[in-house]
């Protein structure tokens, strides 16, 4: 493995541990879906619940994509792993194996509640917030996300 490969491995793993936090900011088609479905994975096996993970992108295509990819790491791990898997999915199989095991300990039963597993976009996040908190975002009970914000202004 070069030096660069090296980096970009251990860059990675420190990015799935769940003592730090991370923005992972890397150009299209570089795995950063695929790294942050680990971490979300990694994190389901050490948090008291799962409602205290928050899992934010830019758009809701990464956002459903992340979301899918969890859901599908989660349903494979019920499964024994295909002899002879490459690395890769090894690691995603065995992290996804613990999240379930916590979420079998812990009752959170994620295989049929999967709206506990929060992955959204910015807007997602900050319109989900309004809800919960109208008075102190100061735009009442019926705020609505809007792909195009021009007509309002």
């Amino acid at each position: 493995m070069t030096a660069d490969g090296t980096r970009d491995a251990d860059a990675r793993r420190a990015a799935i541990d769940p003592r730090r936090s991370f923005i992972v900011q890397a150009p299209a088609g570089s795995g950063k879906t695929s790294l942050l479905t680990l971490r979300y994975l990694r994190l389901l096996a050490t948090v008291d619940s799962p409602e205290e993970i928050v899992a934010i992108t830019f758009t809701r295509k990464a956002a459903s994509e992340m979301r899918h990819r969890i859901l599908d790491a989660l349903a494979a791990a019920s499964r024994p792993l295909e002899p002879g898997a490459p690395p890769h999915l090894q690691e995603r199989h065995t992290l996804a194996a613990a999240a379930l095991a916590r979420s079998r300990a812990r009752g959170w039963d994620l295989e049929r509640n999967t709206a506990r597993l929060h992955v959204q976009t910015i807007d997602g996040l900050n319109h989900w917030l309004a809800q919960r908190l109208p008075l102190a975002a100061r735009i009442g009970l019926d705020a609505s996300l809007v792909d195009d914000a021009r007509p309002l202004y």
